[in-house]
């Protein structure tokens, strides 16, 4: 069943994705991908994160961050945060849980509605509205 962001309150939900389709290159520090935490009712981006593309997953130092930026941002915390089903968080999940928010893994093809238009607008951002 799909997620309505209409069905969640301010601050019941987050949702973790990755702005991008292809890696963000830069000269000197290489290709990154960038996660993203959204408050699913208002599609709000509150905080994100360059990871590098050979990193399997966010650091842990990368997760406290990104989730207290999003709790400052937010003014508060969700009761539950979104997760693609495929993508490795074990890190992130961990913060998530000491924070006391509950970790909800969905197949990707659930949150891309809701994150579209941020990748869209991610996209056209960062490559000038060429195709990343």
């Amino acid at each position: 069943m799909p997620i309505d962001p209409a069905k969640f309150a301010c601050n019941e939900a987050w949702l973790l994705f990755q702005l991008n389709d292809a890696p963000v290159q830069t000269e000197s520090d290489g290709d990154f991908n960038a996660f993203a935490i959204m408050e699913v009712a208002t599609g709000v981006i509150l905080g994100m994160e360059l990871v590098r593309v050979a990193e399997p997953e966010i650091s842990e130092f990368q997760s406290r961050k990104l989730m207290t930026a999003a709790e400052a941002q937010a003014g508060s915390r969700p009761q539950r945060l979104f997760i693609d089903l495929e993508r490795e968080t074990g890190n992130l999940s961990s913060v998530a849980a000491v924070m006391g928010i509950r970790i909800e893994r969905v197949p990707s093809d659930e949150l891309k509605p809701i994150s579209r238009e941020a990748r869209e607008g991610f996209s056209a951002h960062v490559s000038g509205g060429r195709i990343q």
